[in-house]
């Protein structure tokens, strides 16, 4: 956070959070700065994290909707959460993959080749007129996004056909989780909060 917004008119009242490049991320609630700094700032941190969650929460939503369109959601999003967006999907859709590879002979080419198919879509974004932000978030996104399709290729290659297979297991994997509202990350069989 580099900076905050107050109020216009209730100047010690804090409204959003704002990142240096600049996105801005509005409170749950808005809070005073006021009395002890210290009790102020650990409220304000309190909030800070209950509202990135509560936008990752809505990103996890909007990610599982029908009408789902990547690079609108990475315009709509904070680069940070379209970044845990793109792992969460490709966590999904390979997850997916190897749960049916069994029985459906050809899901693994199929998602290796929708992977392919985002990542092209990505490129074809930098080849538009970007501000330095925006191109430097794309630039970040495709780097994530092959070093996620390499992984997913080398799986198809080894004829992984199982989620519960080490190759797969060993790679670290994004999840939103609805049951316990929080974003998981599991590396093998350890889970982190």
């Amino acid at each position: 956070v580099k900076t905050v917004t107050f109020h216009e008119k209730d100047y010690d009242r804090i409204l959003k959070i704002n990142s240096r490049e600049p996105e801005t991320i509005q409170l749950e609630k808005s809070m005073l700065a006021q009395g002890n700094v210290e009790v102020w700032l650990g409220v304000l941190l309190n909030l800070m994290k209950s509202s990135v969650h509560a936008v990752i929460r809505e990103a996890s939503i909007a990610i599982n909707d029908p009408s789902y369109e990547m690079i609108e959601f990475q315009n709509t999003f904070p680069a940070q959460v379209g970044i845990l967006g793109i792992q969460m999907i490709w966590t999904r859709d390979a997850q997916y993959a190897l749960t049916n590879a069994r029985t459906d002979r050809k899901i693994m080419a199929a998602t290796n080749q929708a992977f392919l198919e985002m990542l092209n879509r990505l490129i074809d974004m930098t080849l538009q007129n970007l501000s330095k932000i925006e191109r430097t978030k794309f630039e970040t996104l495709i780097t994530i996004h092959v070093h996620q399709r390499d992984i997913f290729n080398d799986l198809v290659l080894q004829h992984v056909k199982t989620p519960a297979d080490f190759e797969w297991l060993k790679q670290t994997r994004f999840y939103f989780s609805d049951e316990t509202d929080k974003t998981l990350i599991s590396i093998t069989d350890v889970n982190f909060e």
